[in-house]
């Protein structure tokens, strides 16, 4: 039995494959989908991005997906899926279930009145129709008979197939804060904006100091803990770095007793406001891996890059080679090129069950 991971080249965003593979079954699992160019691109958009690509290839082999993690809603990790579920013949023939916390799970889980304005829709591709005119997202679920699971929240252990995800995030407080109309979520222009990949290492360690994310969207999002067999994985969406912490102390992990993990995907495409001191004391694991083209927000940071450099001997992992270029200064190059490298196409792990 085996286990491959396949961090898909997503833009600015996460798309993730999980394959477990025994000698009787398949089991797929898709966390998160990219922006919509992650599916296709162009204009009109009918050129194959990576999850189109990805998908083709499990219907040729006859397979489905047989999970999907929709972590939270913002453009870069639902853009992808929206487009895969209304293209003919792809999510919508082939995925079984999905975890999504929507609007509707939330506010039903606090007994608080639907927030119509916050319903996700699947938008027309001419130019003339609003989002808000498009087919409801939930609607399309219940037609199509996809799985839905009831609200994923931090405390939770689930089993589904060959895996056990134990969730560390949203804690209770996150979805609380969603419970009014969220703003629509256009996906920006892609740019690059300021970075600190002008600075060394150590000019960035010798004043740094942790400061946390405070978005609200990154708060509701979806991270756990993904156990098969022997194998461990953390996949931590843009979730915010003291929740995650919170939930790795509850279960019992310390600095004197790590969560040991084969991989772990960093939050927020390697924000510095999503990766503490605190979170890599918790954590051991020989593969970091950021999901980040770099063409929004200036993401990931290096300060990012430098704390996990300096709390771990492990190899950080980027799915766009570009970065590790922009990154690394001159002098830099001998000391750490052998440690920040390029994803291979896919990531295999023996289960060991």
């Amino acid at each position: 039995m085996s286990i491959s991971v396949r961090v898909l080249q997503a833009n600015h965003g996460d798309c993730i494959l999980v394959t477990h593979e025994a000698p009787d079954y398949v089991f797929n699992l898709l966390i998160d989908g990219g922006n919509a160019a992650t599916f296709k691109y162009g204009s009109p958009p009918r050129n194959k991005g990576s999850l189109c690509i990805v998908l083709d290839e499990l219907k040729a082999k006859g397979q489905h997906i047989d999970l999907v993690i929709l972590t939270h809603v913002d453009d870069d990790h639902i853009g992808g899926l929206l487009k895969a579920f209304k293209a003919p013949g792809y999510l919508s023939q082939m995925a079984k279930s999905i975890w999504f916390n929507s609007s509707r799970l939330i506010t039903d889980h606090f007994n608080e009145p639907e927030i119509p304005q916050n319903n996700v829709h699947l938008s027309s591709d001419s130019p003339e129709t609003s989002v808000r005119q498009g087919k409801l997202f939930e609607a399309l679920l219940d037609e199509i008979g996809c799985n839905r699971a009831p609200l994923v929240m931090a405390g939770q252990t689930i089993q589904k197939g060959p895996f056990t995800f134990t969730i560390l995030s949203p804690n209770e407080e996150s979805p609380r804060k969603l419970l009014c109309i969220w703003p629509d979520e256009r996906s920006p222009v892609e740019t690059t904006l300021a970075t600190d990949y002008g600075l060394s290492f150590e000019d960035i360690l010798a004043t740094d100091k942790f400061e946390k994310d405070t978005s609200i969207a990154n708060g509701s999002s979806i991270a756990f803990i993904l156990k098969a067999g022997e194998k461990t994985m953390l996949f931590l969406g843009d979730a915010h770095d003291g929740v995650v912490v919170s939930a790795l102390r509850a279960l019992g992990y310390s600095s004197k007793s790590r969560l040991s993990a084969d991989l772990v995907k960093i939050s927020h495409h390697g924000s510095e406001f999503n990766t503490s001191w605190e979170f890599l004391e918790l954590v051991e694991s020989d593969r970091f891996i950021i999901s980040s083209s770099g063409s929004i927000h200036g993401l990931p940071n290096k300060r990012t890059i430098a704390r996990i450099l300096e709390a771990s001997s492990a190899t950080i992992y980027f799915n766009y080679k570009k970065i590790i270029e922009q990154i690394l200064l001159s002098h830099e190059r001998n000391i750490y090129s052998s440690r920040l490298v390029e994803l291979p196409p896919e990531i295999g792990l023996e289960d060991g069950s």
